[in-house]
C-alpha cells in the first residue's frame, strides 16, 4: 500500500476538536508530534486511514473536520507544486500540468484531466479497499484542489458538478458547504467538473514567466513515469502475492481489495494490454523467486506459498520461468553466496 505524507496527518489531528489528546492520536500512526513536523516524514496509507476513522467516530455523523482541513490548505504548503499552480496564467494551464506534478506530494492517487469542448473535468482515481478512511481522504483530495484553485483564481470559484465513486454514510453538509453544492456518489470515477469561462479566466497573480521557472524546476524532480495501468498492475500484483497461501485468488476478490468492480477491474487491465491470469503468473513467479532464493522454506512449503497445489505443478512452473529447477536454483545461489 502507498504512503501519506505527514503534513496531512498533522492537520488533521489538528482538526480533531472533541478528541484532545493529541499525544495518543499521533501514536496511533506511530509518530511523535516533532517527526510528524519533519518534512520527510510519511506514514502508511493504512494508519492514516485508521487515523481518519477514529476523528470521524468522535464527530459522527456530522462529519466537517477533514473539510475544515481543506479549506485551511494554501498553495504554499506544498511547495513549488502549489507555487507552479498559483502563477499558472489560467485554470487550464495549472490543470494541464498539475496531472504530473501532483504525484510529487500525493503517491496514493492519480490525477488527470478530461476535457472537451463543453466539459473541463479534474478526475481522481486511488483503486484502494472500501473503507470509510479512504472515502474520506479521496474527499478531501479534491476539496483541497479545490482550495488551492481559488486561491490562485478567486474564492468564489464553484464547479458545477462533483462525483465521488464511493457510496456515502453521514451527514454530507460539510461537503456541500465546501464544494457549495451538493456532490454525487456511486459515480464511475471522483471529478469536479467546472465551467470553460472559469478555467480560461486569467489568475489574479498568474505570471507566464514565473509559472515556466517553477514547471521547469518540477519537471527535474520528477521520477520516472509510471502510468496508471502500470501502477494498477503492481497493485494487482501485490494483492494476488498476499493471498497465494490460500490458493490463487479469483479476481472478484482482488477487485473488492481495490475498491471496484470485477468487470471495471478487467476493463482497465485490458486498457494496458493485460489480463488477471498474466499478472496470476507474475505474482507466483515474483513470489517464488523471492521465496526460492531468500527464505528458509522448504520446496513443498514454497509450492504451497505460492498458490500451486503440487509441488510438481510448482517445480515444472518455476523451470519454465528460470530455466532451472527450484532446487538447483536454491543450490546455485547458495554457491554464489559461499564460493570454494
Amino acid at each position: 500500500m502507498t504512503d501519506i505524507s505527514a503534513m496531512f496527518v498533522r492537520k488533521q489531528i489538528d482538526a480533531a476538536h472533541n478528541l484532545p489528546d493529541k499525544a495518543a492520536l499521533y501514536a496511533s500512526v506511530g509518530l511523535s508530534e516533532e517527526a510528524a513536523g519533519l518534512p520527510e516524514t510519511r506514514v502508511s496509507a493504512e494508519a492514516y486511514y485508521g487515523l481518519l476513522e477514529t476523528i470521524a467516530d468522535s464527530e459522527w455523523p456530522a462529519l466537517r473536520f477533514h473539510m475544515r482541513v481543506c479549506a485551511q490548505m494554501r498553495c504554499e504548503e506544498f511547495g513549488a507544486v502549489g507555487l507552479a499552480l498559483k502563477s499558472a496564467p489560467t485554470l487550464r494551464h495549472g490543470f494541464r500540468r498539475m496531472g504530473r506534478y501532483a504525484r510529487l506530494y500525493n503517491r496514493a492517487s492519480d490525477f488527470s484531466v478530461e476535457e472537451n469542448e463543453d466539459i473541463y473535468c479534474w478526475t481522481h482515481r486511488r483503486p484502494e479497499p472500501a473503507r470509510l478512511g479512504n472515502f474520506l481522504s479521496n474527499e478531501a483530495a479534491l476539496a483541497t484542489f479545490l482550495t488551492l484553485c481559488r486561491e490562485a483564481s478567486r474564492a468564489e470559484l464553484k464547479p458545477v458538478r462533483v462525483q465521488f465513486a464511493h457510496r456515502r454514510e453521514g451527514d454530507i453538509a460539510g461537503l456541500v458547504e465546501h464544494f457549495g453544492i451538493e456532490p454525487e456518489f456511486d459515480a464511475e470515477v471522483d471529478k469536479m467538473q467546472f465551467a470553460l469561462e472559469d478555467v480560461d479566466r486569467p489568475n489574479p497573480v498568474g505570471d507566464a514567466g514565473i509559472w515556466k521557472f517553477f514547471s521547469d524546476h518540477l519537471e527535474q524532480m520528477l521520477p520516472p513515469s509510471v502510468s496508471e495501468q502500470d501502477r494498477l498492475a503492481r497493485q494487482v500484483i501485490e494483492e494476488i502475492a498476499a493471498m497465494l497461501s490460500e490458493g490463487v485468488p479469483q479476481l472478484a476478490e482482488v477487485a473488492a481489495r481495490l475498491g471496484m468492480g470485477t468487470r471495471t477491474l478487467q476493463r482497465r487491465l485490458a486498457e494496458g494490454g493485460r489480463n488477471y491470469l498474466m499478472l496470476v503468473g507474475t505474482a507466483q513467479r515474483q513470489l517464488a523467486h523471492e521465496l526460492v532464493k531468500e527464505s528458509g522454506y522448504s520446496l513443498s512449503e514454497i509450492a504451497f506459498l505460492t498458490g500451486f497445489s503440487e509441488q510438481s505443478a510448482f517445480t515444472r512452473a518455476f523451470k519454465r520461468w528460470e530455466g532451472l529447477t527450484p532446487g538447483a536454483f536454491r543450490q546455485e545461489r547458495r554457491a554464489s553466496m559461499h564460493p570454494g
